[in-house]
């Protein structure tokens, strides 16, 4: 399943590292990225993929001190 997510992080580049480490932990891949900065903070859109229930990231993801916002935005059933 692809899950779309919009995440604010601190406005520090070890932030985007730490919460992309978690992707790669929980086994998700990425399939879309793109990083904005906007009110002193990163803005990120991106586009996950997994067989993966996506709560075992966005929870996980919510956990990290730099983490301020998740946003799951919608759901797509992967075409076969």
């Amino acid at each position: 399943m692809k899950h779309s997510l919009t995440i604010a992080l601190k406005n520090q580049s070890v932030a985007v590292e730490r919460f992309l480490r978690v992707v790669r932990h929980r086994g998700f891949d990425l399939t879309h990225f793109q990083l904005n900065i906007d009110d002193g903070q990163y803005h990120v859109t991106m586009t996950v993929d997994s067989d993966k229930p996506i709560h075992l990231l966005t929870s996980q993801l919510n956990k990290l001190v730099d983490v301020k916002a998740v946003t799951l935005q919608n759901l797509q059933q992967q075409v076969v």
